[in-house]
């Protein structure tokens, strides 16, 4: 019997004692004005480590006003979410990043709007810090919000 309760209090310590995955929330910056320059025939995200890389995929489009700091690969990696073309109005916003077990978790929102009489690419980009550079990039993608018909 004193065994027994033994054991049982070990494995009641044991599982009280299990440890949470340490999770970090890492700062990120939403990158404006872009678009893809090759029409993704399905959803992907990709993490983007150089300039090279980064122009042969995106381009800018010119506003007028404030223009955002350029990019500096040797500092910042990107997160690329690219949607497929689309005749519904869309837009992904992110939500946040965090570090878990040693991947970055990326949390955005899509909102999925009426039909349009044009297409777009729905495209969601944003700069990291390179000290939080890690081999795998997850998506949490929060249910999409279908508005109108």
């Amino acid at each position: 019997m004193k065994k027994t309760a033994l054991i049982l209090l070990a494995a009641i310590g044991l599982i009280s004692c299990k440890k949470e995955p340490e999770t970090i929330s890492v700062p990120f910056e939403k990158l404006e004005h872009f678009f893809s320059t090759t029409e993704a025939t399905s959803s992907f995200t990709r993490k983007i480590m150089d300039e090279a890389t980064f122009d042969s995929m995106f381009g800018y489009g010119a506003v007028m006003g404030n223009q955002q700091a350029p990019l500096d690969f040797t500092k910042e990696f990107v997160i690329a979410v690219v949607n497929p073309v689309t005749d519904r109005l869309t837009e992904l916003t992110p939500e946040s990043l965090r570090e878990e077990n040693g991947e970055l978790v990326f949390t955005y929102h899509e909102t999925i709007g009426e039909r349009q009489s044009w297409t777009m690419q729905p495209v969601l980009l944003v700069k990291v810090d390179r000290k939080y550079k890690t081999e795998r990039v997850r998506l949490d993608k929060r249910p999409g919000i279908l508005a109108g018909g």
